[in-house]
């Protein structure tokens, strides 16, 4: 009696997706290092020999789930970033999104602190994208900064600081607004502007 393949894919596909889910959860709990792939395999309820008919290493589980996650938040921020012209808003909107993620989903927060997301995801999407939006405010006279990749690197780092602080309690409900307020500022706004900017409503999330 021959498989239906599409059943097969349907299962591989299920099991792929336990496995992916596990993994952000037991790496936001107890951080990469810490986790094993038995642990990976357990929690997605299915044997350790399963792991490697999807994935070689626990690296390459990980860029998978960074590149699957990352992928939907950029989408979800630049629809976002769509409705408005100006590349500071963008800016605003972009980090503020981030923040407001981290609000409302702890696990993918805390992935992102423990895992320092924002340094290895620079080559790939979601940093691919802030440096775009900072060398579009750099040509257009919008944004000065001295360093163009070391300005990227300091508002990432803040950012992880201000989910860091968010997650333990720190920080109030308008930490997003703050914090794209001062990513604005160190990429040469005047304070004024940079406040109205990061205070305006967010486009809604689509």
């Amino acid at each position: 009696m021959s498989t239906d393949p599409d059943r097969s894919q349907r299962r591989k596909a299920r099991t792929r997706s336990a496995l992916v889910a596990a993994a952000r959860h037991l790496f936001a709990a107890q951080g990469m290092e810490s986790t094993t792939i038995a642990q990976i395999a357990d929690l997605a309820d299915v044997a350790v020999g399963s792991f490697y008919n999807h994935f070689e290493t626990k690296d390459e589980l990980l860029a998978a789930l960074v590149h699957e996650t990352l992928g939907e938040q950029l989408a979800r921020l630049q629809s976002r970033q769509a409705k408005v012209e100006d590349v500071a808003e963008k800016v605003s909107i972009a980090h503020r999104h981030l923040v407001e993620l981290a609000q409302l989903e702890s696990d993918w927060a805390w992935m992102l602190v423990r895992l320092e997301v924002p340094h290895r995801v620079i080559n790939l999407s979601l940093g691919a994208a802030a440096s775009e939006d900072l060398e579009s405010g750099l040509e257009s006279g919008r944004f000065q900064v001295a360093d163009a990749r070391v300005a990227l690197q300091a508002s990432g780092g803040a950012l992880r600081g201000v989910i860091h602080a968010l997650l333990l309690g720190e920080l109030g409900p308008d930490a997003g607004s703050a914090h794209a307020e001062g990513v604005l500022r160190s990429f040469g706004l005047d304070p004024e502007q940079a406040a109205e900017i990061a205070a305006r409503p967010l486009p809604p999330s689509e």
